[in-house]
């Protein structure tokens, strides 16, 4: 997820408040791959057996709240998972929770999924979206 997705969905603003605990750390996946969903602007994470990588970051310092807040963001589409994850400034090996795709694979592209592409095009439009919906959802 962008930091500026992530901050939308966390504090409902396009950037981190200076008084955030919110660390984030450059990090890589092993064996999945980011793919594009047909008639999407969001990608898919899925395994993968091709030595491939994704390239993302570890966030710490997420209260309960802000995972909850995460979970229903994320939906039905993906299930929140324990993975490892190396964090690319340290070298580490982490123990992290990540959205893998577990919704139809029919919807997948097989390519990978652009996020320049979709930060200067779709970005602003589609968080927007996203974020009444869930707010639309509330009791």
């Amino acid at each position: 997820m962008s930091p500026k997705v992530l901050a939308r969905v966390l504090y409902n603003n396009f950037d981190f408040p200076t008084e955030s605990p919110i660390l984030l750390h450059p990090a890589v996946l092993e064996n999945y791959v980011r793919s594009g969903l047909i008639d999407e602007s969001y990608p898919a994470l899925v395994p993968s057996s091709d030595s491939c990588s994704v390239t993302g970051i570890v966030v710490r310092n997420v209260s309960q709240k802000q995972v909850d807040r995460l979970d229903e963001f994320e939906g039905d589409e993906y299930e929140r998972r324990t993975v490892v994850v190396n964090d690319l400034e340290t070298g580490e090996a982490l123990e992290a929770q990540c959205y893998i795709w577990v919704d139809d694979v029919k919807r997948l592209t097989g390519a990978d999924w652009d996020f320049e592409e979709f930060m200067q095009n779709r970005f602003k439009n589609w968080i927007e979206l996203e974020m009444k919906a869930i707010e639309s959802c509330k009791p």
